[in-house]
């Protein structure tokens, strides 16, 4: 389980210059802020540099993001928000909004190393769709009617419009299971060997490129 760190936000009267000499030693893409004794937003820690060292962080307020994950959340939500606000530190929250302390990214990418369905040999496939009619439970299902075994996925992306993940799978009938997905609407973003249905729009394309030609 992913470490929970301690750690004092920013109160936005500190001068930037603090708030520079901070992200500096602690190497952190952000920082947690604090207004009127709550946690008002993160800052990233480039965008602070264009304001003046004797400023309060106040002044920054305009630049601040908003971004957060709850106490308890799963890995996969994580390292969505990790990855969706390209940092290497998550505030955390409880369920009344009171904030607990921070994850680092290291840490969750440590945890993931020692995951042992990403260390045993299998295929990767990158999926996508839009996330209201995304399951993972849904995806287990075609795989394994398909063939082939789940050893796990991973999310990569996730928006309010669209979810991306990787699934790591036991080889099966790799083309089986990709056509599957795709008759439930998930676009397959890898590609692989065994894709007849790429292979197929390849030689469709190749097909019309020559036709039209002929008629110049």
């Amino acid at each position: 389980m992913i470490t929970l760190y301690e750690f004092e936000p920013v109160s936005t009267a500190e001068k930037i210059a603090y708030a520079l000499r901070l992200c500096d030693e602690e190497n952190l893409s952000h920082l947690p802020l604090l207004r009127h004794g709550r946690l008002t937003g993160m800052i990233r820690c480039e965008d602070l540099e264009s304001y003046s060292p004797d400023d309060s962080l106040e002044s920054a307020f305009y630049s601040m993001e908003n971004f957060h994950v709850l106490a308890g959340d799963d890995w996969t939500k994580l390292f969505s928000g990790f990855l969706a606000h390209e940092t290497n530190i998550l505030p955390v929250l409880d369920e009344h909004g009171q904030f607990k302390g921070v994850y680092l990214l290291e840490d969750l990418l440590q945890d993931l190393s020692e995951i042992k369905a990403f260390n045993i040999p299998g295929k990767l496939i990158r999926i996508q769709k839009n996330a209201a009619d995304f399951s993972f439970g849904e995806v287990g299902r075609i795989v394994e009617s398909s063939g082939g075994k789940m050893l796990g996925i991973l999310l990569i992306e996730e928006t309010p419009a669209e979810i991306i993940a990787d699934l790591k799978i036991e080889s099966g009938d790799v083309n089986e299971i990709l056509q599957s997905l795709r008759r439930y609407d998930y676009v397959i973003l890898s590609e692989h060997e065994e894709d007849t249905h790429l292979r197929d729009l390849r030689e469709h394309a190749d097909y019309l490129s020559k036709y039209l030609k002929m008629g110049e």
